[in-house]
């Protein structure tokens, strides 16, 4: 597994800079509202902390409490490193390619408040997706 390099912006400094007027400018389902809050508070004060203390040595630091959201690149970075060295470890070797699907755009808001059925029809049937865009 490749080792984790902290990337010189994260998602929280972009939510945070720019995150209020963002959500001040569109109307985002409140779940958004919640991950966005989630990803800027995480590791920070604003959600509490705790000593680390090492059992070895007894070394310790103060660390800031995670928000555990499964949207967030801080909680789930590691997890996500796991995942791909799987499936990589899973791929047949022939070539991959990947399709996007393009909604029209009067359907995006009715998409964003029923995204389970959205996701569903869109991957039930991918064949018939397909064959519907190109055939």
């Amino acid at each position: 597994m490749k080792p984790y390099i902290k990337p010189k912006y994260e998602m929280a400094d972009v939510f945070s800079k720019y995150g209020s007027a963002y959500r001040n400018s569109r109307k985002l389902p409140l779940s958004d509202h919640k991950v966005m809050n989630a990803i800027e508070s995480c590791r920070t004060e604003a959600l509490g902390g705790h000593l680390d203390k090492c059992a070895k040595c007894d070394y310790t630091k103060n660390a800031y409490n995670s928000c555990r959201n499964r949207h967030c690149p801080k909680c789930q970075g590691m997890n996500q490193l796991k995942w791909i060295d799987k499936r990589v470890n899973e791929m047949l070797p022939i070539g991959y390619f990947h399709l996007v699907f393009t909604i029209p755009q009067e359907l995006n808001s009715l998409c964003l408040m029923n995204k389970k059925e959205e996701s569903s029809l869109n991957t039930q049937n991918p064949k018939n997706q397909f064959e519907k865009a190109f055939w």
